[in-house]
């Protein structure tokens, strides 16, 4: 897991409240107050006003990941159920191809770059079925593009770590009743350069294969359970400084578990450009600075301030696999109804079907409907998927808030995702972390597609419903509380 190291710095703008008709007003959030009001719209939390009028700035990251994620273009194919060489439920160990079962494949691989059957082998129906798996068969496997994310690890290397791994849910021959699409091969073909020190790691299921210089260095053939393989290129009698190749083939065979990960420090040649990690923050009533307000290097960008009065269950991020919501209501300090984030729910295949709810100091966060983080300081790490951190932080979110302490929370998640969490008497304020997701995303956030003109709460809308329904919201209850609040504006006040 990548671990957060004071990775965030938060700042907001600060600003003095100007007057209206020569009268000095302070920021009163929106609201008509005291004979005065103004056209600023942040949340009145403890009954206290405030002079931010500016939308905030965030200072990102203090480590500047954008620039190394690497990414590498992959080749899948999907497989329907009756292949031979895979299996339903029923079909499971004792027999042909399960556990780990070495020599499925010859030692070399063949011209075309891809493994040969090995005829001794138990793993495959015939060397007919299983030359179907690396090569383009019409009418028994669908090819698509993947593109793997590689992120810096804390050993100087990349990793890409999917704990449900399954890259054409939603197409191809699709799900076939079951809950994912298993049944799929892939293939990933590396060149680097060879330098002291070099390693490849992978752990995970079902065959996985790997070559370095077309010999084979990694044998987890056979369908079984999350396995471990490790090599050290030190030990290939390569020579420093030149040229290699890396073939890499993975199968998941039955529809149980499709864990992938992969560990490697390798000089990499050509790598793609990386796309640039962005950062929303969520404060207040709530307003958000969609990701694409803020630059990697924390720089305001064609601020987009998206604000959501009403109360009830929202898409804060909703893509392929990752789903993070936000439970927005009315608190014992709002004004005229107007909510606050009350509550988050993380979940989504990203996450390997478990999820995480954080809810405000009045509340409670569980994991799976368990509580956890119940002393302050603690910590909690689930199954390599998710590593978090409960303790004080020095800086807040919102630099209008000043009570101390700061109960933060700062999540370490799949796909490189990174949220810290500010813990108050009855709101949360958030920092989300994360890079454009393949197939797209949309939400509270934005789009993150580096426009950040599109990300009005209009436009927004008009892609989707913010709301969400019953059956997709991951808390335990749905809202019953979905009242619309409108927003107002110095236009609704009466006159002095």
């Amino acid at each position: 897991m990548l671990t957060i190291r004071g990775l965030f710095s938060v700042g907001l703008n600060l600003a003095v409240a100007t007057s209206v008709s020569g009268h000095s007003i302070e920021n009163t959030h929106g609201f008509c107050h005291a004979g005065s009001c103004s056209n600023e719209n942040i949340l009145l939390q403890r009954g206290r006003s405030t002079t931010v009028l500016a939308p905030p700035v965030i200072d990102a990251f203090e480590t500047r990941r954008a620039q190394k994620i690497v990414q590498i273009p992959c080749t899948i194919r999907d497989f329907r159920h009756d292949h031979p060489d895979f299996y339903l439920p029923g079909e499971g160990p004792p027999g042909r191809s399960f556990g780990h079962v070495k020599g499925c494949v010859k030692q070399q691989l063949g011209p075309d770059r891809k493994p040969v059957f090995h005829e001794n082998g138990t793993c495959f129906n015939s060397s007919a079925s299983f030359a179907q798996w690396y090569n383009d068969a019409p009418g028994v496997n669908i090819h698509d593009n993947f593109t793997m994310e590689f992120l810096p690890n804390e050993f100087g290397g990349l990793t890409y770590d999917n704990p449900a791994f399954f890259p054409f849910d939603g197409k191809a021959w699709g799900s076939e009743t079951f809950e994912h699409n298993y049944w799929f091969t892939m293939e990933m073909h590396v060149d680097f350069v060879y330098v002291p020190g070099s390693t490849f790691a992978f752990k995970g299921d079902d065959d996985v294969w790997v070559f370095v210089n077309g010999s084979l260095v990694m044998d987890l053939g056979g369908v079984h359970t999350p396995l471990d393989g490790a090599v050290s290129l030190d030990d290939l009698n390569l020579i420093a400084g030149e040229k290699a190749t890396l073939d890499f083939f993975f199968a998941e065979r039955q529809p149980v578990l499709s864990t992938f990960k992969i560990d490697m420090r390798l000089k990499l040649d050509d790598a793609p450009l990386p796309m640039p990690e962005r950062t929303c923050m969520i404060w207040g009533d709530p307003h958000v600075n969609v990701f694409d307000s803020v630059d990697s290097d924390g720089d305001t960008i064609n601020a987009s301030v998206v604000n959501i009065y009403g109360h009830g269950d929202y898409w804060i991020v909703r893509s392929r696999a990752i789903s993070i919501q936000g439970r927005y209501n009315a608190t014992q300090w709002s004004i005229d109804g107007q909510s606050a984030t009350r509550a988050i729910a993380i979940g989504g295949r990203f996450m390997g079907g478990h999820t995480l709810i954080i809810e405000a100091m009045d509340g409670q966060m569980t994991w799976d409907g368990q509580a956890i983080l119940q002393e302050f300081p603690s910590s909690f790490m689930a199954e390599d998927i998710v590593s978090a951190h409960y303790h004080e932080l020095q800086e807040p979110i919102d630099k209008a808030e000043t009570h101390r302490p700061i109960h933060g929370l700062d999540l370490d998640l799949p796909f490189g995702v990174r949220v810290r969490v500010n813990r108050w008497a009855k709101h949360l304020d958030v920092l989300i972390a994360m890079r454009p997701q393949v197939g797209g995303q949309d939400g509270h956030c934005g789009n993150l597609n580096l426009d950040a003109s599109d990300d009005t709460l209009e436009l927004i809308s008009d892609r989707m419903n913010l709301r969400v329904s019953a059956q997709d919201s991951l808390f335990p209850v749905a809202s019953l509380d979905t009242a619309d609040v409108t927003e107002k504006s110095i236009a609704d006040c009466a006159p002095e």
